[in-house]
């Protein structure tokens, strides 16, 4: 049984376990309507439909890995900044992450969390909106943690990287303690801070290579300088600079 401690910031610390579920993140949805507080979590072994940004699949493997749902409730923030949530999601993965592997953890933007070229972590963020303001969030996490097989997938996961198992609580807690964390910084208006954390972890961007290979409507060779205030990537290339929203661009792996 999941478990999380009650002193990690969030009104809530109540864990919804099931064995197996189609989605946590419409587990989550369905709370919400019924008045969920924020911090609350919906966690399974066994995610028969999970789904990741644009509809793609999630796929994992019963009981290896974590696959959880936060809600949260961001009123504070307007929708054109709706990105920090991403950021602050995606840096905390990172940070929980990077403690058990000696292997450098970084941020494939937007949010799919990689280990060298190999996805371990993938993320979707569902807002409701109020007016201007982001009303509520349910957070998606998907991580691989003691998966070894994965096929024909690009993926990875802390026991294949540390040769270790890991205790899927643990990993839990840890995750939720580094959200809230990074969740009260948001509130606290350090906007500028969480912006050049997320930078500093993102693939790609300072790279010593010029040039790394992208995919957009053809093959081209491009250098990531930043992302700008509403979360596009912005790709330096010979002809200057260019931005691109999520799905518009994919990264090249030899």
């Amino acid at each position: 049984m999941y478990k999380i401690p009650a002193n990690l910031g969030f009104a809530s610390n109540l864990v919804h376990y099931l064995p197996s579920c189609h989605s946590t993140n419409q587990i989550a949805a369905n709370l919400l309507k019924s008045g969920t507080q924020e911090g609350s979590v919906v966690i399974t072994d066994n995610q028969t439909n999970g789904a990741g940004q644009r509809g793609n699949e999630w796929n994992s493997e019963p009981f290896k890995n974590l696959t959880f749902s936060l809600v949260l409730k961001p009123s504070f923030l307007e929708i054109n900044h709706q990105f920090f949530l991403t950021q602050i999601i995606s840096i905390s993965m990172v940070n929980v992450l990077q403690k058990y592997v000696a292997s450098l953890v970084k941020i494939k933007w937007p949010n799919d969390i990689y280990i060298g070229d190999k996805k371990v972590a993938g993320i979707l963020i569902q807002n409701s909106v109020k007016g201007k303001q982001i009303e509520s969030t349910v957070v998606g996490i998907g991580c691989n943690i003691n998966q070894v097989e994965f096929g024909k997938l690009n993926a990875t996961s802390l026991q294949t990287i540390s040769r270790k198992n890991f205790n899927l609580n643990e990993v839990l807690v840890e995750s939720i303690k580094e959200i809230s964390n990074n969740y009260r910084r948001l509130q606290d208006g350090l906007r500028n801070e969480i912006e050049d954390d997320y930078l500093s972890n993102l693939l790609g961007i300072n790279e010593l290579r010029k040039f790394r290979y992208f995919k957009s409507s053809k093959e081209f060779e491009g250098k990531i300088i930043g992302v700008d205030n509403i979360g596009k990537l912005l790709i330096e290339m010979g002809t200057g600079v260019e931005s691109f929203q999520n799905q518009e661009v994919k990264f090249v792996f030899n």
